[in-house]
């Protein structure tokens, strides 16, 4: 399962104990740190209180509430939304730990045709479903700091909830930013597809692909291709009240390659070839388990105006 998902502040996490260094801000294939039954139980109780809270508004004495329905009702949805996000991954991960379970007795030796759903041909970014969903992101955002700027307003003697939502407005203005950007790149530079040349690679051989020239391609002044080995990790900071998780990602391995301009504007119109060596020492993908190892491709070129971004899965695996 691809995810949007963002570990914001792990600046405060360092190195694990071998070395590797954690990626700030990466993308992550973990939606959360709560997966299989744990998931469906914690998640339970919120969709029981939203549901709760939603009909007893209904139910309630109008001269009892302190608030306007609508409020009351978005508090609700958010307890509501949040439980059913948790539960439904957490049915999904069951089900899914299930059938890897199933194929990896048949076959044992062939973990890319279960561990993740591959296609044979290639991998996709979509730069216009990681807009929409960066879109929602900042709008649930809002959404969730309009109740508290409401009471802020219209509540004696309750401003400090007014500054909060000052100061988290302000946060927040980074989900709006971060989405504009992202609407550039699609605009300018439009959905891309990296092109595998065998199905699986294997580790301690040579990756081949070919990554379609996006839209614009001699607008970027320089081109980089980065294949990484990254590992997740459910990190849990402080204890009591303070205790919280965290999706932590650590690079194990980088391999860097560059198409300065001249290169890339010979090959406008053309695939952009894609090769490197994997070394054998480095771990198999396993993107189906909790926290799970994967390989990608991330492309970055840099331009006047709008970057150009984009991230590959590529199947990595120990082939007999």
């Amino acid at each position: 399962m691809v995810t949007t998902t963002q570990v914001l502040n792990n600046a405060r996490f360092n190195a694990d104990p071998q070395g590797h260094p954690v990626l700030l801000n990466h993308r992550t294939q973990s939606a959360t740190t709560v997966n299989g039954w744990g998931a469906i139980v914690f998640g339970l109780p919120f969709m029981g209180i939203g549901a709760f809270t939603a009909w007893m508004v209904t139910r309630a004495n109008p001269a009892s509430k302190h608030a306007p329905d609508w409020v009351i009702q978005v508090f609700a949805a958010m307890f509501v939304l949040a439980g059913v996000f948790v539960f439904v991954h957490g049915v999904r991960d069951v089900a899914r730990k299930s059938a890897y379970q199933r194929e990896a007795a048949r076959r044992p030796s062939e973990p890319w045709l279960y561990d993740f759903h591959w296609r044979r041909e290639g991998a996709s970014f979509s730069a216009f479903n990681d807009m929409v969903q960066r879109l929602i992101a900042a709008m649930i955002w809002t959404a969730f700091l309009v109740p508290f700027g409401w009471v802020g307003l219209n509540v004696r003697g309750a401003w400090p909830f007014l500054v909060a939502v000052g100061i988290f407005g302000l946060c927040g203005l980074i989900f709006w930013v971060r989405w504009a950007s992202m609407l550039l790149d699609l605009l300018r530079y439009g959905n891309s597809f990296l092109t595998y040349e065998s199905f699986p690679f294997s580790l301690g051989g040579t990756l081949r692909a070919r990554l379609r020239s996006p839209h614009h391609v001699s607008a970027i002044d320089e081109l980089t291709l980065t294949l990484r080995c990254v590992q997740e990790e459910y990190l849990t900071t402080g204890t009591g009240e303070n205790r919280s998780s965290s999706v932590v990602c650590y690079e194990l391995y980088k391999d860097v390659a560059t198409f300065d301009r001249d290169r890339l504007t010979g090959l406008a119109g053309n695939d952009i070839p894609v090769e490197f060596r994997v070394p054998s020492g480095q771990p198999s993908t396993t993107l189906a388990a909790t926290p799970p190892i994967y390989w990608e491709i991330q492309a970055n070129g840099k331009a006047r105006g709008a970057d150009y971004e984009a991230y590959f899965l590529v199947p990595v695996y120990k082939v007999s």
